[in-house]
């Protein structure tokens, strides 16, 4: 849902944009792009007096025409605020049950991320991209494999404990080290993110990273490689850390790197024989 909302068809034979303007001269005009070698699509532009009724008419069509195994949506909440809500109804109303979205915004909009999230099932994949008040609730309850929330000041101690999923990715959290030492505690106990294969989160501290490992631990030689077997039963391949171990085998092994001017802590779940 971006100035020009559009509209992208991938499939095994085909990939082209469809993109609604305000623009007449635009009207019909087809262009193709090569992407670095790696992506190539079609772009068509179509005129609408009103960019959003077009586009919701395009993919009324476009639903008709092709059977969809997969659907992701970017919902960009500053383009048309009024009508947010009448967006996710419509989207709805074509899918009640979509595999990924990346939420973005320059202005709060919590209520409009709530709407869209109790009424939009997200099944595998969520960006959280704009910045929300502190007090927001996340209202997504399913399991999901990839959440990404950037910025997260509004992901408190007991917020964290409520996300479910496989994969996180967060940043501009406000948890101390404290709160991650108290979490990573959970984790090692049964009692948290059980299903959780990796997560990294911004660290509050850098100077007191003795206090997030206040808790059984042992630290890897760096130059030591190992290949560990990963919850999807993939392999991978580890070189140092510090290894934590759950009450049932599990082992995480955890990293702390800077990123620029930001410390981060990396979490890798496995099995290590």
């Amino acid at each position: 849902t971006s100035k020009e909302p559009t509209i992208i068809i991938r499939g095994s034979e085909i990939y082209f944009q469809l993109i609604t303007t305000t623009d007449e001269a635009k009207h019909g005009k087809r262009e193709f792009e090569d992407f670095m070698g790696t992506e190539k699509f079609d772009e068509l532009w179509m005129y609408s007096e009103n960019v959003l009724d077009g586009w919701m008419e395009v993919v009324e069509t476009v639903t008709e025409i092709f059977k969809f195994i997969g659907h992701f949506v970017v919902f960009k909440t500053d383009e048309f605020p009024t009508r947010n809500k009448a967006i996710v109804d419509f989207i709805q109303s074509k899918t009640p049950s979509i595999d990924g979205c990346d939420i973005y915004g320059k202005t709060e909009a919590d209520e409009d991320v709530e709407y869209f999230l109790n009424n939009i099932n997200v099944t595998n994949c969520l960006g959280i991209l704009l910045r929300l008040s502190n007090n927001f609730k996340f209202p997504q309850v399913n399991f999901l494999d990839t959440c990404t929330i950037d910025p997260a000041n509004w992901v408190t101690f007991d917020q964290l404990l409520l996300l479910d999923g496989a994969r996180f990715f967060i940043q501009g959290s406000p948890l101390t080290n404290q709160k991650l030492n108290q979490f990573l505690i959970l984790w090692m106990a049964s009692q948290c993110h059980q299903n959780l294969c990796f997560l990294l989160i911004n660290i509050d501290d850098p100077e007191s990273l003795d206090t997030i490992l206040g808790l059984p631990h042992e630290i890897m030689d760096p130059n030591l490689e190992r290949i560990v077997t990963l919850p999807n039963n993939n392999t991978a391949l580890l070189r140092g850390g510090i290894d934590i171990k759950r009450n049932d085998g599990i082992t995480a092994t955890l990293y702390f790197n800077w990123r620029g001017d930001e410390m981060l802590l990396t979490m890798v779940v496995s099995l290590i024989e």
